[in-house]
């Protein structure tokens, strides 16, 4: 059982109650665990630190990394991990989403260039582990060997047809047995591009994190 939720950016959104099936983590007064319960964006960070460490994997790719939380602590805490990542960071027009904001609107501090800056040097001071690519995440997919990744993890255009075209560029990258991941299944948005592709054949964790195993 779902129930629709609106979030404050203008989606529609579920929240999986008790009996829903395809979570697989600890719930909260019968609610899959989000940002907001417990400790905000840390539920993803371990999710997939979690998902990480299970499987052995070595190398990975994130395409959505605006402030970084996520890229960052992955590289910090798994010492064997090899990480891409990719953001525009930059306004996009042409998608219905919050990534087309700029700075300050809508009360949201969507500072894309400090973001840069910040993800830049710190993927200076791990050049063995990290590398970030300035530009949209269909280009960057193309100098990307395919099955060269353990897995991808989704968390750019949350709009449908942006967040299609990544799965569709980028699930080629994956090895066989690695995981295509994205975030926020709980927008109808992605669910849709999920679904339409791998039907009923997806997983979900803490923080709305969906996986495929190819």
């Amino acid at each position: 059982m779902c129930i629709n939720l609106t979030n404050g950016f203008g989606y529609t959104a579920r929240a999986y109650k008790y009996d829903c099936t395809k979570f697989n983590g600890e719930l909260i007064m019968g609610m899959i665990r989000d940002r907001g319960h417990d400790g905000g964006n840390t539920w993803r960070w371990l999710t997939i630190e979690k998902l990480v460490r299970q499987n052995g994997w070595t190398k990975g790719a994130e395409l959505g990394v605006w402030m970084g939380q996520t890229f960052t602590h992955l590289v910090r805490t798994c010492k064997n991990l090899h990480m891409i990542g990719v953001d525009l960071y930059a306004p996009q027009p042409e998608n219905n989403g919050p990534e087309k904001w700029t700075a300050g609107e809508n009360g949201h501090p969507w500072d894309h260039e400090t973001y840069y800056n910040r993800i830049q040097q710190f993927c200076s001071q791990y050049p063995d582990q990290a590398v970030i690519y300035k530009d949209y995440t269909t280009e960057v997919a193309k100098v990307v060997e395919d099955e060269s990744l353990d897995f991808v993890f989704i968390d750019a255009d949350h709009g449908y047809e942006g967040c299609a075209r990544d799965i569709d560029a980028w699930a080629p990258k994956v090895r066989k047995g690695g995981y295509v991941m994205g975030h926020d299944i709980h927008f109808d948005t992605v669910l849709k591009a999920v679904t339409e592709r791998y039907g009923d054949n997806y997983n979900v964790e803490d923080d709305f994190v969906w996986w495929v195993e190819k």
